[in-house]
């Protein structure tokens, strides 16, 4: 499940990899010192956004020494779901959660 809350202070990001066993993982980003109606607002949001999604979407890999593996997918979906959240509550939407 990957599902993004929205409120004019943060962004939540939860996001699953795809791992059969994997925890969900609630990542916080910050909006509030972002002008989201600039092009610079936007892309230090989405720069923001896909830092953190590639950190909830590691997937520990079965070897004690190889290095962890990122689900581009979940970050993908992720990344998606959280922009278009910001979009909705930006145009009007009420910031509900969205899967």
């Amino acid at each position: 499940m990957r599902t993004i809350f929205a409120s004019a202070a943060a962004l939540t990001l939860i996001a699953a990899p795809a791992a059969a066993n994997a925890d969900t993982v609630e990542v916080r980003v910050s909006v509030a010192d972002l002008d989201l109606n600039t092009a610079a607002g936007r892309a230090a949001l989405e720069e923001r956004v896909e830092r953190q999604a590639r950190k909830a979407c590691k997937v520990e890999t079965a070897l004690d020494r190889a290095p962890e593996m990122t689900d581009w997918s979940c970050v993908e979906a992720a990344k998606t779901a959280a922009l278009a959240k910001v979009d909705a509550s930006q145009n009007g939407g009420t910031g509900m959660a969205a899967e």
